[in-house]
């Protein structure tokens, strides 16, 4: 399971396609799968092509969106409201 925080990804994402495509910017996206970890490492220091990339990357099996929901004391027969993520302040269109 890859559990992340939104916030934290939006602002890598928006960091990495503001040097190569910020149109990108702002749409929505899927996280398909993961880079193993010493291929990662080493593109940090020297960027590798997608091309590159590929064999060191694995997709998921399945796919599943987790959400929190509101903490506190609810009867027996009440779900306890859904959480949305905090609006996005860096993951939007620029005008």
């Amino acid at each position: 399971m890859l559990i992340g925080h939104k916030d934290e990804l939006e602002h890598l994402l928006t960091a990495m396609f503001a040097q190569y495509d910020p149109s990108v910017i702002g749409n929505d996206y899927l996280i398909v799968g993961t880079v193993e970890k010493k291929a990662w490492r080493e593109g940090l220091s020297q960027p590798k092509s997608i091309a590159e990339m590929l064999p060191q990357t694995h997709d998921f099996k399945s796919y599943q969106e987790i959400r929190m929901t509101m903490g506190g004391w609810f009867h027996v027969d009440q779900e306890p409201p859904v959480m949305s993520p905090p609006p996005s302040t860096e993951w939007v269109k620029r005008r």
